[in-house]
């Protein structure tokens, strides 16, 4: 089997493990690494990842961004030691990049009003926000919602294909359940996604169209930075805020990796320490 057709069976082998915005990552990465190298997969070396890491920081690549290629790589590599298509995983002990330490941005109370008031009237995008911010999901796993997931007796929404596709319950305010109601009932349309498209109202929304269209639209307006995933670190930061334990808050967001939980306990952190510095 030529290179090509390794990635797509390492691609469909585990389109049900990992969610299909990180395989979309992975598969870019593993193809920019591979047409650099130039080699069979056999022949890889250690020597030939560092020379492409040491590549990349040199044409500008940011930490985080090599970050997520080594993971790529090491991801993938092991996938071929585990198929027999390499005798060894060239990635395995080659360390991460140092990534600096950088708070989680988050909007203060008073963004969120603005970017609420902004959308007064907009029944879908202001259910879209009301979602995203009572419930802290992914942008992913927002336009990928049914209809039949949510419970409104129990105020919950069931996500069975989170990030590694991993399962969770959310949970939802009365507010935005009044937010997401008004919108739903407003639909004269049999389709099952709660969100759907703005140009095709026969499919899901997507989040391209969510993060790259509406909410840089909003940052323009507002004069500051919005994107969905500033609205998940707004959730995890208002809720450390209010009080709520660490660990809740872990299990709310679908926490799966040490450095995921480590990355919000600094948001929590300085959350709190802003909250005790209001009545000092």
């Amino acid at each position: 089997m030529d290179q090509e057709g390794n990635i797509k069976q390492f691609i469909n082998d585990n389109q049900f493990r990992i969610d299909v915005e990180s395989l979309k990552k992975y598969q870019c990465a593993i193809r920019q690494f591979l047409e650099y190298t130039d080699k069979p997969l056999a022949a890889i070396t250690k020597s030939d990842i560092r020379s492409w890491l040491i590549y990349l920081k040199e044409k500008g690549y940011k930490p985080n961004t090599i970050w997520s290629k080594l993971t790529a790589l090491k991801t993938f590599f092991n996938y071929c030691l585990e198929e027999d298509l390499t005798l060894k995983n060239p990635a395995a002990k080659i360390p991460f990049p140092r990534v600096e330490e950088k708070l989680p941005y988050y909007l203060s109370i008073e963004q969120m009003i603005k970017l609420r008031k902004l959308l007064e009237g907009r029944l879908q995008e202001r259910a879209i926000l009301e979602v995203l911010y009572a419930t802290g999901i992914r942008i992913s796993e927002l336009c990928a919602m049914k209809i039949e997931n949510i419970d409104w007796s129990e105020r919950t929404i069931h996500i069975p294909n989170g990030k590694w596709k991993k399962g969770r319950i959310v949970l939802f305010t009365h507010q935005c359940g009044e937010h997401l109601k008004l919108y739903l009932e407003s639909r004269t349309d049999g389709h099952p996604y709660v969100f759907l498209s703005l140009k095709f109202k026969d499919r899901a929304i997507s989040p391209d169209v969510v993060g790259s269209w509406l909410f840089k639209n909003y940052a323009k307006s507002l004069g500051f930075k919005v994107t969905p995933h500033t609205i998940r670190h707004t959730f995890a930061a208002h809720l450390a805020q209010k009080g709520m334990p660490l660990e809740c808050i872990r299990v709310l967001l679908g926490h799966e990796t040490p450095n995921e939980t480590s990355y919000y306990a600094r948001l929590y952190n300085h959350a709190r320490k802003e909250k005790y510095d209001e009545f000092m």
